[in-house]
């Protein structure tokens, strides 16, 4: 069985893995036209300050699995679903028995009047971090427009390099997908203690652009004028689904549509990751979640569909939220649901150690967790999320962060009992 996936990321590393894990002797082609390997995407702000550490981001592909694989560094123009096809740039045809889309998604395109499009940067590839790094190896003022985590992540590298940016976020909170007001707050204040400075609830009204001198100033809509000479964009991504939708495929939610076998509405043929909507029976909708823990999970689930291997206990199940990152050494982790009207909040602080702990639950459950400063059973924590335990209270031991539990750990429901 020949089977190819396009697309090297999270989703396509996963599909393949779960392939050759199921079925060793299967033929697997991955093509691509990012970097000729595997890499972090998540870690590749460490590009910006190294661009040549590659090697410090790869992923590495273990025992002899680089012998089972091709891997080709081309860009697809299209495929035949009916045919089992699909064409190369370079104009050469590849038959496949199985297809795997694992395309991803791509920066969101940002304009500003008065600016040359050129002039936005956007974070999605190791040639975007080190394009980013060529301009602040020369820059002074730089922005970012959005606060959420590729915003924050790119704000971190360049403060470290001693270029704390201003940061332009058209909500009233940096993010706002990923933690709640309260928690936020503390992190802004985090980044304006390292000289970042935060522009909240504002949208860019245009630019006054020097092309000779490379500096110009943004004006806002509120009337600010915001010095820069270098822009990167953090907002967001949408999936990438032409290839589908050339093809025919069903496109949902701005998605490639697949059920929970990752499987499209063309039989033998899948997508997973960032590109993909998927079918959630509860709601009755098509969802797309360009996450991690998404691209992870749906990546296995279409690489064992289309071996063959999947079984219905293992058809994909929307995993856990979860990001954890450190900003200037304080580390930061975020699980499950932190926001509705409906969650009651537990808190713990230490504002002597800098310490946040928030655990929070919906109809006696516990759905999510903050952390800040002391990530002390983060893991226990996402365990207890996903398997819906419920606590009649939070003990003090989870919300203070004491590590009590030094001997065999007993069930979940005996800890929160």
């Amino acid at each position: 069985m020949h089977v190819v996936i396009v697309g090297n990321g999270t989703a396509g590393i996963h599909a393949m893995r779960a392939i050759l894990s199921h079925d060793p002797k299967a033929a697997v082609t991955i093509i691509s036209n990012d970097e000729p390997t595997f890499y972090s995407r998540p870690e590749i702000t460490q590009l910006i300050e190294d661009p040549e550490g590659l090697n410090h981001i790869a992923l590495p592909v273990y025992g002899k699995l680089w012998e089972k694989i091709t891997l080709i560094n081309k860009t697809v123009e299209g495929f035949n679903p009916q045919r089992g096809t699909l064409t190369l740039s370079d104009g050469n045809t590849l038959s496949y028995d199985r297809l795997i889309l694992a395309t991803g998604a791509a920066p969101k395109s940002v304009k500003i009047i008065g600016l040359p499009n050129k002039r936005i940067l956007t974070l999605r590839t190791a040639e975007d971090a080190r394009k980013i790094a060529g301009y602040v190896s020369r820059s002074s003022h730089p922005v970012i427009l959005g606060g959420g985590l590729i915003g924050l992540k790119i704000a971190h590298t360049l403060t470290q390099l001693g270029l704390p940016p201003k940061v332009i976020v058209s909500s009233q909170q940096i993010l706002s997908r990923t933690v709640d007001e309260d928690t936020a707050g503390i992190i802004q204040r985090l980044f304006e203690d390292h000289g970042v400075k935060f522009f909240l609830g504002t949208t860019i009204k245009s630019a006054d652009w020097d092309e000779r001198r490379e500096e110009g100033v943004l004006l806002t809509k509120r009337g600010n004028k915001i010095q820069f000479d270098l822009i990167v964009a953090g907002k967001g991504v949408s999936p990438r689904i032409e290839l589908a939708k050339n093809a025919g495929l069903l496109i949902e939610n701005g998605g490639i549509a697949v059920s929970d076998a990752m499987e499209t509405s063309s039989p033998a043929h899948y997508a997973a990751g960032d590109c993909a909507s998927i079918f959630n029976h509860e709601t009755g909708h098509y969802e797309n979640r360009a996450i991690w823990p998404v691209a992870a999970e749906s990546g296995r689930v279409a690489g064992e569909s289309a071996v063959g291997k999947l079984i219905s206990t293992r058809r994909f199940s929307a995993p856990v939220p979860r990001n954890a990152i450190p900003f200037f050494s304080v580390p930061i982790v975020s699980i499950g649901t932190i926001r509705g009207d409906t969650l009651k909040i537990s808190a713990f602080e230490d504002t002597e150690k800098n310490i946040t702990r928030k655990i929070f639950q919906e109809n006696g459950r516990i759905v999510g967790a903050v952390l800040i400063g002391d990530i002390t059973h983060a893991g226990l924590l996402f365990e207890a999320i996903r398997e819906g335990i419920r606590a009649r209270h939070i003990p003090d031991w989870l919300q203070q962060g004491i590590p009590t539990l030094t001997q065999q750990t007993p069930s979940m429901e005996v800890l929160f009992s």
